[in-house]
This record gives C-alpha cells, structure tokens and sequence, in this order.
C-alpha cells in the first residue's frame, strides 16, 4: 500500500522530470526517424538509378527486336523470292517434258512409219 501511495503522489519536480524524459525519448525517436527517412531516400535514389537501367536495357531490346524484325522481313523477301524462282523451275520442266513426250512420240512415229513401209 505504500508503494501504491507513493505513486499517486506526483510533485511538480517529478512531473518536469517525467515531461522531459519524456520529451527526450521522442527526441530520440525523432532522431531515428530522421534516420529512417534518410535511408529511404537514399533508397529511392538506388531505385531510381534501378529504373534507368531498366529504361536503357528496355531501349536496347526494343532495338534488337527491331533490327531482327528487319531481317526476318528480308529474309522473307528472299523466300518471295525463291518461290518465284521454284514456279518459273517447275515450268521449264513442264515444258521440257512435254518436249520429250512429243519427241518420243514422233520418233516412234516414224519408226512405225518405217517398219510399215519394209513390210
């Protein structure tokens, strides 16, 4: 009880010393909250130098898809190209087989033709 009764008994002195000790643990925090607010701005400055890298490497990949877009459409171009070359092959050798078919044809014509007029 006595305890409880020296408790409840605050003075003006014990109420400054509490006030300041007080005062002085949120000093305390408020210097460590400055602390804080200091490491995230450095924080935020990394970040930022994070996103510039990011920026520049987003730069330099858009660059190389274009440039590979720009041979894949080439190379395209080449296969446009090569299929053409295919049909125009593909004719000639139409043509030449049918030349050889009407050659053959008309040589066994005339070997018809001779072996009708021996007989």
């Amino acid at each position: 009880m006595d305890r409880e009764a020296e408790m409840t008994e605050w003075s003006d002195d014990r109420l400054d010393e509490f006030k300041e000790r007080v005062n002085d643990g949120f000093a305390e925090v408020d210097k460590r909250f400055d602390q804080v607010d200091k490491r995230f701005e450095k924080m935020d400055e990394k970040f930022q130098q994070v996103d510039e890298r990011f920026n520049r490497m987003d730069q330099k990949i858009d660059a190389g898809f274009a440039r590979l877009d720009g041979k894949i459409d080439a190379l395209g171009e080449r296969f446009d190209g090569l299929g053409e070359r295919f049909d125009a092959f593909y004719r000639v050798l139409v043509q030449g087989t049918v030349a050889v078919v009407v050659g053959v044809l008309g040589l066994l014509g005339v070997l018809i033709g001779l072996v009708g007029f021996q007989g």
